[in-house]
């Protein structure tokens, strides 16, 4: 242990006779965390005699060094989280405590191994690097949350590919940093202002974790299938589905539903004179709920705002039904909310309806609607129009404006129509990230740069995706989604149940917005297996692992 003394200002020190900095009283000591969820960390304890900050450098045999900081308000004897490790390597790791005058104590060196990684199969994916290029990359690391697999129909199937979640952390070069293992299949996730991760899952649950694993707080539908939880709090909706985001003020705005029965509803998305019938039909909801009680403050419904029969294709699949709502039909399918504070508005994403939707929070009235233009009826005056060659996403994912006013989508570009015009085979469509120039006065939109154009190398992502501007180099992070095996592009059919009988698998890709783009940055997670896969639902660029 070595104690730092008579520091910058050494004159007036030595004349003030050396001020006298902390002493460990207990520790420090650095052990494995106990919480298996997240294997490849370590929690560092002490006790000091006087409140301080804390800075952990930590450093391995690859090459790798960081520097970890915790405030005066962290506590260093209740645990402090040591993240950022590789797998299967020997981490040097040294502590110093300063007190509010800059005095510190020096504690360490420590050796510190982080296990393996878990073998490649079910319980883990195999993370692929073909290209990285750091120099031209945006600094931080990638979070994403891949998805197990497996092919088949049934609801056995369904339950055991619902029942893996996870969280994974990757560097610059691809190696994995972190990573968190769940019993539930894990949707949109977020790193919170207070430095926690939070995440949805497949039951409908909200849950909140530190980054050892612990969870900080949860909460869930309170009309779920599923019943009460056996913890957390209980929030009056029938869902938590897809998406969360954070506002400024900390509450947390989630995707829920409602389900209505309607008279004289669509039985066919293909056949507009099919009979019709009295339908249960699920719409979209929006609530806003405080943190700490889980009440819900604020509302948005579709229903109120929108027509629910202007239909897409999959309105008929059989998405609720396999998530506990018997004989009840998908309408609008939102899988995307974004808190835009410069204006203080909601973008939502309808995969169903192709459009994305920007909502007036103070007023709930719907500003503008961008995407396939035709059907809107009463809301028509709200659609943007294309200005010069535009071609519309559909099935898209992940609206999100950037800082030049533009809008990135992640353009699945199923189906390529809208009932009741016939939808292009699988084969003659493609996947990409798009932008677009979006002019709010004169209400029009104008396409100017995508990731990739049709042509043999295409690929076809069928749910999921993600897309995120980078602030700092302008490069264009891009999460693909579930994509088809190419070798099964031609034998697909679009109902959904039609590809359920193949494999997928899925990549990310950090591109620079040249022409043509360069791809500088790609993860690919792929089996070679013909029955099982990987997928995942988005990735995010953050600063670093931990808080």
């Amino acid at each position: 242990m070595e104690k730092i003394r008579c520091g910058a200002a050494l004159l007036a020190v030595l004349a003030a006779g050396c001020a006298r900095g902390p002493e460990f009283v207990v520790g420090p000591t650095v052990d494995p965390n106990p919480n298996p969820a997240v294997p490849l960390a370590a929690v560092l304890r002490f006790t000091a005699d006087v409140p301080v900050t804390t800075e952990v450098h930590i450093s391995d045999g690859g090459g790798n060094a960081w520097t970890l900081h915790f405030g005066p308000a962290e506590d260093p004897g209740a645990g402090l989280a040591l993240v950022g490790m590789r797998p299967a390597r020997s981490h040097r790791i040294e502590v110093t405590a300063r007190d509010a005058a800059g005095q510190g104590v020096r504690g360490g060196p420590f050796e510190f191994e982080t296990p393996p990684l878990p073998e490649v199969g079910t319980e883990f994916p195999p993370v692929q690097v073909p290209v990285s290029e750091p120099a031209k990359m945006e600094p931080g690391v990638t979070l994403f949350n891949p998805r197990r697999r497996r092919v088949g129909l049934g609801q056995d199937i369904a339950a055991y590919n619902a029942s893996f979640g996870m969280l994974m952390a990757l560097d610059r070069r691809g190696e994995v940093v972190w990573y968190y293992r769940t019993d539930s299949r894990i949707s949109d996730f977020e790193k919170l202002g207070n430095g926690n991760l939070a995440f949805l899952t497949a039951d409908n649950r909200l849950v909140e974790i530190d980054w050892l694993g612990n969870t900080v707080r949860s909460w869930y539908a309170a009309r779920r299938p599923e019943g009460p939880a056996a913890a957390g709090v209980a929030v009056d909706a029938q869902t938590f589905h897809h998406e969360i985001d954070e506002l400024p003020n900390g509450n947390i705005v989630v995707l829920g539903t409602e389900w209505k029965e309607i008279d004289g509803y669509y039985t066919s998305e293909y056949d507009a004179d099919a009979p019709r019938a009295r339908r249960k039909v699920m719409g979209d909801v929006i609530h806003e709920i405080e943190r700490d009680t889980g009440r819900v403050v604020w509302e948005w419904r579709a229903f109120d705002h929108m027509d629910p029969f202007r239909i897409g294709y999959e309105t008929f699949s059989n998405y609720w039904i396999r998530r506990g709502f018997p004989d009840t039909v998908d309408w609008t399918h939102a899988n995307n909310l974004l808190h835009d504070a410069s204006d203080d508005s909601l973008i939502v994403n309808f995969r169903y309806q192709a459009a994305a939707v920007k909502i007036d929070r103070a007023t709930r009235e719907i500003v503008w609607i961008f995407g396939e233009p035709t059907g809107w009826g009463d809301l028509s005056d709200r659609v943007l129009e294309a200005d010069g060659d535009v071609q519309w996403p559909y099935h898209q994912h992940s609206p999100s404006p950037t800082p030049h006013g533009t809008l990135l989508v992640f353009d699945n570009g199923n189906y390529r129509a809208r009932p009741f015009r016939e939808p292009l085979p699988v084969e003659e469509t493609w996947t990409r990230a798009v932008e677009y120039a979006i002019d709010e006065e004169r209400r029009t939109v104008r396409e100017v740069w995508q990731s990739e154009a049709f042509g043999p190398d295409r690929v076809i992502a069928v749910a999921m995706g993600d897309v995120d501007w980078l602030p700092e180099t302008g490069n264009v992070l891009v999460a693909y989604g579930a994509l088809l095996d190419p070798g099964a592009i031609g034998e697909v059919e679009w109902p959904s149940s039609s590809r359920l009988r193949f494999n997928q698998w899925t990549r990310l890709r950090e591109y620079r917005r040249t022409e043509p783009p360069e791809v500088v940055y790609e993860v690919v997670l792929e089996t070679g297996e013909p029955d099982l896969g990987w997928t995942l639902f988005g990735a995010e660029r953050i600063d670093r692992v931990g808080r």
